[in-house]
């Protein structure tokens, strides 16, 4: 495993909270990307911060960058939580532990306002929840799509930095197909912008432009022709695009995966 030194550790810290410029985070992202060793490194100082977090040792500035942007990623959330319950059983023989709480997550709240539904708009939200299934799986299940539509995969920002885990979305181009089309959701705290330009990077870091062809203050379509892309992990970055033609890069990536 490789050792990462002072100024490396601090500068990972830095991106953690937000307040790495914005060349540098680009850099330290590919290195996520091609280096596993590394990336083992940053999940380390991942757990520091949290447990720093958790032990109340995080004051100030810094308290306030971990709840701001460290924790915008439902991963960390997740390790805060365990971490909070791990000191809970620590404590508990000397007295109350101190939970930290955590903003409830997506699940959370979809359940709470679930139970306060009457039964009938229960059923109505049920069977209309089963028709969108109903429909994603005629979309996605081989053979059941009509030739010549394209793939389609809606993709959330990552705060993970790295083309991992359970949250990296599969899409499959079937034969026939035109291409993929991508719903890229944007961020809630992020400046407005008339213009984006979308960046599709491959896993050799080849980059491209991609059309925008549908755009709200919510979300960004793009389309990749079926001949310009084959199987393998994808990430895309967006930049929002000024009215002087400078350009400010959103923090995070979209990442996917063709098969």
């Amino acid at each position: 495993m490789v050792i990462i030194n002072s100024n490396e550790k601090n500068e990972v810290k830095l991106y953690l909270l937000g307040q790495l410029e914005q060349s540098a985070a680009e850099r330290l992202e590919l290195r996520l990307l091609n280096d596993a060793a590394f990336g083992e490194e940053f999940d380390v100082i991942v757990n520091e911060i949290t447990d720093e977090y958790v032990g109340d040792e995080l004051h100030g500035d810094d308290r306030k960058h971990v709840q701001q942007y460290f924790l915008r990623s439902t991963e960390r959330q997740n390790k805060l939580r365990f971490a909070s319950e791990l000191l809970e059983r620590a404590t508990v023989e000397r007295g109350p532990a101190r939970i930290v709480q955590v903003e409830p997550g997506l699940f959370e709240r979809v359940r709470a306002v679930w139970g306060n539904l009457t039964l009938l708009t229960r059923f109505a939200t049920t069977f209309a929840a089963i028709v969108i299934v109903a429909g994603v799986l005629l979309l996605t299940i081989p053979g059941t799509r009509t030739p010549g539509t394209y793939a389609f995969v809606n993709l959330a920002i990552s705060n993970s930095e790295r083309a991992s885990g359970p949250e990296i979305k599969h899409v499959r181009l079937e034969p026939g197909s035109p291409g993929i089309r991508i719903e890229l959701a944007l961020p809630d705290q992020i400046p407005q912008s008339k213009n984006y330009r979308v960046e599709l990077l491959d896993e050799k870091q080849a980059a491209r432009n991609l059309r925008i062809e549908q755009q709200t203050e919510a979300k960004l379509v793009v389309t990749i022709p079926a001949n310009e892309i084959t199987r393998g992990t994808y990430f895309i970055r967006v930049y929002c695009v000024n009215p002087d033609g400078t350009e400010q890069r959103i923090r995070g990536s979209y990442f996917f995966t063709v098969i």
